[in-house]
């Protein structure tokens, strides 16, 4: 080894030996890109920008060149640079005349006529080897210009920023190790030539403590030292503006990162100090396999990854021939992040793989070091920028063994090319370049029933039944053969018996079976057949799991564990009726699927089915699927609604509990509305004379009150719970009027305040047939000067202001009305217009009462308008003092509302 490394010691120096006379770089940019606003009429001699170059080597003078053509869009020439010039040793650049409105529109017609008009100018650094078509970084940097065609807007309408910074924002780069130099200067130069009343001062944050300072005369910001990227790469600085217009003061701050450009300084090293591998060369013989692997660590990431493969080179040294022949050595960098004070930076990790260039036999034996030498011929020092790698190398020889004996079981009803075992030499998984190929001996010749088959991917071969009548013999009961592995290339072979005994009897294939299994598209038929490759002499079917496009789609298959499995093995390649599904080649498959890599379906939707002859398969929906929902799931979910039925159930009478018991209801009656019971038990009437007498009703009259049933009608029944009775407005002998208060009357939230007309405790049926009489004829009386009717309370007589205790036979079975009361005129309208029409009016006829006495008894009845406003039913005029036409006047008037309330009442019920 110490030889190896003496003897390329010449050689590395002769591979330094070109480094060391290649030029330096040169000045260059720290930046490609300049941007500035310029705007039309500005004067002429008016300075617009620095460009700075920084040094290569400490004695370079810096020289600039500006271009000759001004170019737009799309890198079009518009015109000859005659507006700005350079200064050659300052890199300022001024404005040589100004630019007029003329001039900005031919500019802007040559480019395109976009709004914003945007051209730039080339600036070089090497005058004599750069052209205008050659710009590129870092000899060239482009200078662009946002022509506006406006005058410059007043200094006090201008923004912070626009005092401060150019439009674009501000980034650097700085190649290591090279003298430090100015690359930025502060301020904008239009803005100071024409505001000079406005000052701004800078600062650099974050530059305190890094090589980085800002000058604060000049406000130049140069470097201090040289920068070394492998100890940081990027430094995220922010530039700091304070600009003063007056009286005014703000501040502006702006990110000035600055990046450090990498150049090949840093020597390649083992990574983990390793520079030595050791590797067995057995199973894996196969050209490609990677035998050892040697990692090569830079700190540097150039050049660029194009160049970086024939700049990093890799050269195996050997005197012997085999081994050049036998390996190679192939190389590939990958970038990395090393960490280095407390930050990570760029590097790159170099791996150099020992590979086989050939296969090699089962029987070679070798034993071998090799080197490898690694140059970075770009590595410009200091120290050495190559390295040596070791690979120590044993090839070893392998033997072929099998095991003692083989022995597997058949059924005598399996088809043909049913797959029965695998035989296999020891280690074959392992195997990489080694060819085996197995046979079969027979035993006896009256049982062939068996063929063996080579797997050319694993090395393994396949059992299979060939001939199917063997199988039926009674005699064959046990089939023996000896298998026999063979290497190819040496010829090397080994041997073992194998044993298969037949199980079960024959049964004859049913007729009208397809001869492939994957023709079937449903279990029922799919399972009543068999197939070429059937195992039991019937197919079987796959279910799939039904998730879209997958695998594990539903299909018939002679064999569930060999098909379909993605891959087209020996024996199934030998007919394309058995394993289609893996198969299928040259041919299309329809539906939702996913072909495999050379042929067949690696995924499918639904069922896939095959038609081998004519080289079709479909995935199609599963015609029937199996019920979503189970027994046990469908008890869960009957539970479940039940459940839900009854919580909903509780739910609502819960609610409408609670509705009725918080839901506003009518308060009760106070003492001077309640409506109290007379002392008077019996009912009684009047003579002709006018004397009170006990009324022909008896008894028996009362009860007939109280078993009268009046039909209700829906139109006008209002519920007598809703109603309270108030005092005493006026009253007759069978009758009177009462204030009361209609709770939601006609569906109108809140209390109504009525009228309600009603009888005595002591009237007789015939009153309250008279009663009924006149409550039917105000239903069918609609007219503006006729007292409204809204509504009646005929069923369940109980007291109003008691409405929770009910009694049948109570007086109050008579209807409620709404009316005026009579005997005191209604409320004139202005001119008396209505008293006056109401006697034009054409009387209307009623029908007559019984039970009444006079010369109108048995005629129809004129009503009058006493009739409507009085107590007295028409026809009982004469027979009784006309109601409420005698009726007693309250003792005290009491308020103006109250006496309204007589006289107009609002509504009436």
């Amino acid at each position: 080894m110490a030889r190896a490394t003496a003897g390329t010691a010449g050689l590395r120096l002769l591979l330094l030996l070109p480094l060391l006379g290649e030029a330096p770089l040169g000045l260059y940019f720290a930046r490609d890109a300049y941007w500035e606003k310029l705007y039309v009429d500005q004067p002429a001699g008016m300075p617009l920008l620095y460009v700075h170059a920084l040094q290569d080597v400490p004695e370079e003078v810096p020289s600039f060149r500006l271009g000759q053509h001004l170019y737009g869009a799309y890198r079009t020439r518009l015109h000859e640079n005659d507006w700005v010039r350079i200064q050659e040793d300052t890199g300022l650049l001024y404005l040589n005349r100004s630019l007029d409105h003329s001039s900005w529109e031919k500019l802007s017609i040559r480019n395109g006529g976009f709004p914003l008009l945007t051209v730039y100018l080339q600036v070089f650094l090497s005058p004599a080897s750069l052209r205008e078509g050659e710009c590129q970084w870092p000899g060239c940097a482009r200078v662009s210009f946002s022509i506006i065609n406006a005058s410059f807007p007043a200094c006090s309408a201008l923004k912070p920023r626009d005092l401060c910074f150019p439009e674009t924002g501000l980034s650097f780069r700085i190649r290591e190790n090279r003298p430090p130099g100015t690359f930025h200067q502060f301020r904008l130069l239009p803005v100071q030539f024409l505001c000079p009343n406005v000052s701004a001062v800078y600062r650099l944050l974050g530059g305190e403590s890094l090589p980085f300072g800002c000058a604060v005369d000049s406000l130049e910001v140069s470097t201090r030292w040289a920068l070394d990227r492998e100890q940081r790469e990027k430094y995220e600085l922010v530039a700091k503006c304070t600009v003063r217009v007056g009286a005014r003061e703000e501040e502006v701050m702006v990110p000035f990162p600055v990046t450090v450009y990498d150049e090949d300084d840093s020597a390649p090293s083992f990574l983990g100090g390793v520079d030595t591998a050791s590797a067995v060369v057995e199973f894996k013989r196969k050209e490609g396999t990677v035998v050892a692997t040697l990692r090569v660590f830079d700190a540097d990431v150039v050049p660029a990854s194009g160049e970086l493969l024939r700049r990093y080179t890799s050269t195996l040294l050997s005197g012997d021939a085999w081994a050049l022949q036998t390996f190679r050595v192939e190389h590939s960098p990958n970038e990395t992040l090393a960490q280095t004070n407390g930050s990570f930076v760029r590097a790159t990790v170099h791996d150099y793989r020992l590979v086989l260039n050939r296969s090699l036999p089962i029987s070679e034996s070798r034993a071998v070091q090799l080197a490898v030498l690694v140059n970075d011929s770009d590595f410009q020092g200091p120290g050495e920028g190559v390295l040596l790698l070791h690979f120590n190398v044993s090839v070893v020889p392998v033997s072929l063994r099998l095991p003692s004996t083989y022995s597997f079981a058949s059924s005598r009803r399996a088809r043909r090319f049913a797959q029965i075992g695998k035989v296999c030499v020891e280690n074959c998984q392992e195997f990489s370049g080694i060819h085996v190929q197995y046979k079969l001996q027979l035993s006896s010749a009256n049982c062939s029933a068996l063929g063996m088959v080579t797997s050319a991917e694993d090395a393994t071969g396949t059992l299979f039944v060939n001939d199917t009548e063997a199988l039926q013999r009674p005699e064959c009961a046990q089939l023996q053969y000896t298998v026999v592995a063979v290497e190819r290339p040496t010829r090397q072979q080994a041997q073992a018996p194998l044993l298969v005994t037949l199980e079960g009897t024959y049964v004859a294939e049913e007729p009208g079976c397809p001869l492939s299994c994957a023709v079937s598209k449903r279990r029922p038929e799919c399972e009543e057949c068999g197939g070429l490759g059937s195992l039991t002499g019937r197919c079987e079917w796959r279910q799939g799991d039904g998730k879209g496009i997958t695998r594990n789609f539903s299909t018939c298959s002679p064999s569930i564990k060999t098909c379909p499995d993605g891959h087209c093995d020996a024996v199934e390649s030998r007919d394309a009726n058995i394993c289609p599904q893996d198969c299928l080649r040259g041919g299309s498959v329809i539906g939702g699927h996913e072909p495999g890599e050379r042929r067949g379906i690696k995924a499918g939707f639904g069922i896939c089915n095959c038609f081998p002859e004519e080289k079709k398969c479909f995935c199609e929906p599963e015609d029937s699927p199996d019920p979503l929902c189970d027994e046990l799931c469908r008890t869960v979910i009957a539970a479940a609604v039940l459940f839900s039925f009854i919580v909903s159930v509780l739910l609502s009478t819960f609610c409408i509990h609670r509705y009725h018991k918080n839901a506003h209801k009518p308060p009760i009656a106070s003492a001077e509305m309640t409506f109290r019971r007379p002392a008077q038990a019996f009912p009684v009437s009047y003579s002709s004379s006018g004397a009170r007498r006990p009324s022909l009703d008896s008894v028996e009259n009362q009860v007939s009150v109280d078993a009268f049933k009046i039909p209700e009608d829906p139109k006008w029944e209002f519920p007598r719970k809703n109603l309270v009775l108030g005092k005493t407005l006026g009253e007759g002998e069978f009758g009177k009027v009462v204030k009361a208060t209609a709770f939601r009357l006609k569906g109108k939230a809140g209390y109504t305040t009525v009228a309600v007309k009603m009888l005595k405790e002591n009237a007789s049926a015939s009153e309250l047939r008279d009663l009924l009489s006149e409550f039917n004829l105000l239903t069918q009386v609609s007219h503006p000067q006729v007292i409204k009717l809204y509504g009646a309370c005929s069923q369940d007589g109980s007291q109003p202001t008691a409405p929770s205790a009910p009694r049948a036979t109570s007086p109050h079975r008579g209807v409620c009305q709404v009316r005026l009361p009579a005997g005191l005129p209604p409320r004139e309208p202005q001119g008396g217009a209505w008293l006056r029409g109401q006697q034009r009016q054409p009387q209307l006829q009623l029908p007559g009462q019984p039970g009444g006495a006079g010369p109108d008894h048995g005629r129809p009845h004129l009503l009058r308008l006493a009739d409507l406003a009085g107590d007295a039913v028409p026809g009982r005029d004469e027979a009784r003092p006309s109601g409420l036409g005698s009726q007693k006047r309250p003792s005290s008037r009491g308020a103006q509302d109250e006496d309204l309330g007589f006289w107009s009442v609002p509504r009436c019920l």
